[in-house]
């Protein structure tokens, strides 16, 4: 079954929509994908004339805009009429509107762009990610199309298995496309007293991952043949996020898939989560963040106002 059919890509006029719809148009080349909607949300559609001069006359703003926007996505999906696009220009909130239309087109996934040098601030991003139901794509400003190795950063917990599942199911997987579940685990301070030595309860540790994912290809048999453990210690001065990217980058994997669990409103702005970490450290992988939709009714109800 097919988990990613209707995805949502939110442009900004900046230059790292050329990245999103370049890496959008590559991600439905090689999956299942059918409808895409592109949305460029405007505070006021009162646009200074200096930013539509390049573009037709007689229209209205949001027309402008939206004849400007479609140019450019033609520009890299061509005639192909598999997947169905959707582009528009709305007035309001950009994360608002996003949340908004996210939830009433029943989207699978929002893409993002991740900006480090280009211009934006790039925390309409986080801010998506942190609304608890809707998962998310982060594209770095950089980042080119290919996706031969995927990681997935697997605590054995339900999250990280429902990300693990969601993926499988997503149609991304080309049979040529690697899998590495990396497992970051820590040696409890309790093996002293126990009476064990170190070294001994660092192996049963790695022991205990091992077992855990002999279960995890049981269960998903679809991995066998592909999927592969990686195994890294996190120190007690070791940062988690820092940790899982280098290792990323170390093998070389061309996105990186987690599973996040939502906030209620009340929690919105509370950091340090791993998925936030993680963030802080990545700065030219994808990465897909999944959630489960129906988890809670968490900060987009909130930010809608309703019930």
């Amino acid at each position: 079954m097919n988990t990613l059919k209707r995805i949502m890509v939110g442009l900004d006029l900046t230059e790292m929509d050329d990245t999103l719809i370049r890496y959008t148009a590559f991600l439905c080349s090689i999956s299942e994908i059918e409808h895409v909607y592109f949305i460029h949300a405007e505070k006021s559609l009162d646009v200074p004339d200096e930013v539509l001069e390049s573009m037709p006359n007689g229209m209205p703003a949001d027309e402008k805009l939206r004849t400007a926007l479609v140019e450019k996505v033609e520009s890299h999906f061509g005639s192909d009429s598999r997947v169905q696009i959707d582009v528009q220009v709305v007035e309001g909130t950009p994360l608002k509107e996003l949340l908004h239309w996210s939830k009433v087109k029943h989207i699978d996934l929002v893409v993002v762009g991740r900006k480090f040098r280009m211009r934006g601030s790039g925390v309409l991003a986080q801010k998506i990610l942190r609304n608890g139901r809707v998962s998310v794509l982060f594209v770095p400003e950089n980042e080119g199309t290919i996706l031969n190795h995927i990681m997935v950063s697997v605590d054995f917990s339900d999250y990280s298995l429902m990300a693990l599942e969601r993926m499988l199911n997503s149609s991304l997987l080309r049979p040529d496309v690697r899998i590495t579940c990396l497992h970051v685990y820590q040696v409890p301070t309790g093996y002293i007293t126990l009476g064990i030595h170190y070294e001994d309860f660092d192996k049963r540790m790695q022991g205990f991952a091992r077992n855990k994912f002999e279960q995890v290809l049981a269960r998903f048999p679809a991995l066998k043949d592909r999927a592969t453990l990686r195994l890294v210690k996190q120190e007690n001065e070791d940062d988690v996020g820092e940790l899982i990217m280098v290792e990323c980058k170390r093998a070389k994997a061309d996105m990186l898939v987690i599973g996040a669990k939502g906030k209620s409103a009340a929690a919105l702005f509370v950091l340090g989560s791993v998925t936030e970490k993680i963030l802080r450290f990545n700065d030219d992988i994808p990465m897909i963040v999944y959630k489960k939709k129906d988890e809670e009714i968490g900060f987009l109800d909130a930010l809608l106002g309703n019930d």
